[in-house]
């Protein structure tokens, strides 16, 4: 992704800046003949704008923080440190309109997005006190790491993280593979390992014990959920329909949809908001269990509806409100879900 040009000291850097363009700059504190500080002082001096990062072996002291701020330093590294991180930085400096933040999805279903919308990014994700990278080339999961796992390891340890923040890195490729599976698969083996772990601690995401115990994995690819799907698709106004799982938010399948909604986006988002309502409905110490949901839209609804056989795993139909009869819509989606064997 980076071109680099190297200088062993300050005074060979500015040579290199006179006779050509730059970026970005990284440069040590400590080297011979012209040291790091000396360097800034010069392309503070000659009016060079651009974004300098610094590493230093020694501690970064409120004094030298404080120096190092008045030349207008873009990033600073205690080394030892990781290129990957320093690569970070130089994309959030350089191009920041190729780095964004995802909020407000599961990372079930921003890696889902990704393989639909066949991206080549790193998606790094944070939690409490560890990171993660995982790699997509054209939409295919194509690598993936942690401080201590690699390939599918690393995937599963990732999605089982609680509460993770996700950066995303457009344009960012590795030379590594280590993941040769579709990504469906991995989601399905990643929802079934969260699925033991839930199950032997003692938070508990599900609302009552029979849920937890109907909780098998369920095949995407199964004539069950192709046929679920199909019959949903034919009530009245349907627009589009998918098949999510409300414990890990992954998407199972879907059908229909168009430019005017996300179906994909949309249905994980609902996964989202109902197992904040199962934890509200915990902690109240409630004693029922959802049935169904019915979210109004200005032109659209959009209804959910718990499977009989598989009380984590909902149908999400959305509707054209100029054509449906919501209540008979209602009506023949609880029995599709009453009918429906996963």
């Amino acid at each position: 992704m980076f071109s680099v040009t190297a200088a062993e000291n300050g005074e060979r850097a500015l040579a290199i800046l006179e006779a050509q363009q730059v970026d970005a700059i990284l440069t040590d504190l400590q080297m011979p003949v012209m040291d790091g500080l000396g360097l800034l002082g010069h392309l503070l001096e000659r009016g060079i704008r651009v974004p300098v990062a610094v590493m230093t072996g020694q501690a970064l002291t409120d004094q030298l923080q404080h120096r190092l701020q008045q030349f207008g330093i873009a990033a600073s590294f205690s080394k030892p440190f990781e290129v990957a991180e320093l690569a970070d930085e130089l994309q959030r400096s350089l191009s920041p309109k190729t780095v964004g933040r995802l909020t407000g999805v599961t990372i079930f279903g921003s890696l889902q997005l990704l393989e639909v919308e066949k991206k080549t990014v790193l998606i790094v994700v944070r939690s409490v006190e560890e990171d993660g990278r995982l790699y997509f080339d054209d939409g295919v999961l194509v690598h993936a790491e942690t401080r201590w796992h690699r390939g599918l390891d690393a995937v599963y340890q990732v999605i089982g993280w609680p509460d993770p923040h996700i950066e995303i890195f457009y344009h960012r490729t590795t030379r590594e593979r280590t993941i040769q599976d579709p990504l469906q698969h991995v989601l399905m083996e990643a929802a079934r390992l969260l699925d033991e772990s839930s199950r032997e601690s003692v938070e508990v995401a599900e609302p009552s014990a029979p849920a937890r115990a109907s909780a098998a994995p369920v095949d995407p690819a199964s004539p069950a959920i192709r046929g679920a799907l199909d019959s949903a698709m034919e009530i009245e106004g349907a627009l589009g329909v998918a098949l999510v799982d409300s414990f890990s938010g992954m998407n199972l399948g879907a059908s229909g949809g168009s430019e005017v909604i996300n179906l994909e986006l949309a249905a994980t988002a609902a996964g989202d908001f109902i197992r904040a309502k199962q934890r509200a409905m915990v902690d109240g110490s409630a004693p029922d269990a959802i049935e169904d949901i019915v979210i109004t839209l200005g032109t659209q609804y959009h209804v959910v509806r718990r499977l009989r056989s598989q009380p984590r795993v909902f149908l999400y139909l959305v509707l054209d409100r100029r054509r449906a009869i919501l209540g008979m819509a209602r009506q023949r989606l609880a029995a599709l879900a009453r009918r429906v064997s996963l």
